[in-house]
């Protein structure tokens, strides 16, 4: 079921005025970007996540989606946004089904202590398969063509995915990095939650390294889930705009966007929604909620004198237009874009901001034409006005 939220719009004329202070965010349709001021993109390649993200602690912490008959096991693409530094063992960045007596884990994409991207497949027999170094228990043959390196405090951007042939890739900022053919079948005996941040279980045989529980010491971001298997082309449209949440085969997008609470929403049409921690209600497994670290320089030369929405530019657009606001103090904001039934559709800016004077890229790629509202939500004031994508 596809979830919409409404919200009651306030019309506001707004006009154009001397920008003081900039600072440029590049967005996606889901994600936002921000380059620091005077930076070059070059200087800036760093993703420095979007509105929110949340960041486990490597003792504990989880994010939990309750089973779903939706959640692929031999066909599957997962992927995500992850920030962390070597870890000390192995790192669960998403995995498929928790492995105990009774059940087996299908899949699981985590990072090893070397710091390497690297997937375990368990079949029935609970045979582990790692890829693509292949030293578990071996099955097939694979080629590494680039560097699987991941955990150097940078935003990354990881996906691996699994064909019905056994075709198996693994990918690092859109780019393919390993290959593999004959790999093992993961196993359709698992009636298990979707853990995120974690793996739990018993890893073997053969056995798996100790504690047979793997957290991630690290921050991430839009975790998402296929039941079929993404192309090169598309991973590199996932590492380059975003999720398309209505994209074929999406079973679970969480965009980590909330800031708060204890539910993460699948933005897919799927509906499976999550939670933080081992249970809906607050405990100590729950990671923390990061907002995006966007700021502007405050002094008193450029800070504006009245709260400002303007209006974007290009109007009308294709695909890409700028939204300019200002802020006379600092301020928890929320940019929205909604469509004419005021249906949210982005999140373009989310959080605590400084005083300033800030630029929004709306990317309409995957949105048709039409009339649309965008509005800045400050703690005193609702600012709204009206754009028109023209395809």
């Amino acid at each position: 079921m596809c979830k919409t939220r409404t919200y009651f719009l306030l019309a506001a004329i707004v006009t154009c005025s001397h920008v003081v202070a900039a600072q440029t965010y590049f967005v996606s349709p889901i994600n936002t970007y921000v380059l620091a001021k005077g930076a070059t993109a070059e200087q800036e390649a760093e993703r420095l996540g979007s509105a929110s993200s949340l960041r486990f602690d490597g003792v504990d912490d989880r994010v939990t989606v309750p089973y779903d008959t939706s959640f692929p096991t031999e066909v599957f693409t997962a992927s995500a946004w992850i920030k962390l530094s070597q870890p000390a063992g192995r790192a669960a960045i998403i995995a498929r089904g928790e492995d105990d007596d009774s059940y087996n884990l299908s899949w699981q994409l985590y990072v090893i202590p070397t710091g390497d991207l690297e997937v375990m497949l368990e079949d029935s027999d609970e045979n582990n398969y790692c890829y693509p170094l292949n030293n578990c228990a071996p099955m097939g043959t694979c080629s590494i063509t680039g560097d699987l390196f991941v955990a150097d405090d940078a935003w990354r951007h990881v996906a691996v995915t699994r064909d019905a042939a056994g075709t198996l890739a693994l990918y690092i900022d859109g780019e393919k990095r390993a290959g593999c053919e004959g790999t093992g079948v993961p196993s359709s005996n698992n009636f298990q939650v979707l853990s995120i941040g974690c793996t739990f279980g018993t890893i073997g045989p053969p056995p798996g390294p100790e504690p047979p529980v793997w957290f991630f010491p690290g921050l991430i971001d839009e975790p998402a889930m296929w039941n079929v298997a993404l192309a090169e082309a598309q991973i590199a449209d996932v590492f380059a705009v975003g999720v398309d949440p209505v994209s074929t085969g999406l079973v679970g997008y969480w965009a980590f966007d909330e800031g708060v609470g204890q539910v993460v929403a699948d933005l897919s049409q799927a509906g499976n929604d999550g939670f933080l921690g081992e249970t809906p209600v607050v405990d100590s497994a729950d990671p923390l909620w990061e907002a995006g670290p966007v700021s502007a320089e405050d002094t008193p030369e450029n800070r504006p004198e009245t709260i400002r929405l303007e209006q974007n530019h290009p109007n009308p657009f294709n695909p890409t237009t700028g939204i300019q606001f200002s802020l006379t103090q600092d301020s928890d904001i929320r940019l929205i874009v909604f469509d004419m039934l005021g249906r949210e559709i982005r999140v373009l800016a989310k959080g605590r901001h400084n005083a300033g004077t800030y630029t929004a890229t709306f990317d309409a790629t995957n949105l048709p034409t039409g009339a649309y509202l965008y509005q800045l939500e400050t703690g005193t004031q609702r600012l709204t006005g009206t754009m028109l994508l023209i395809k």
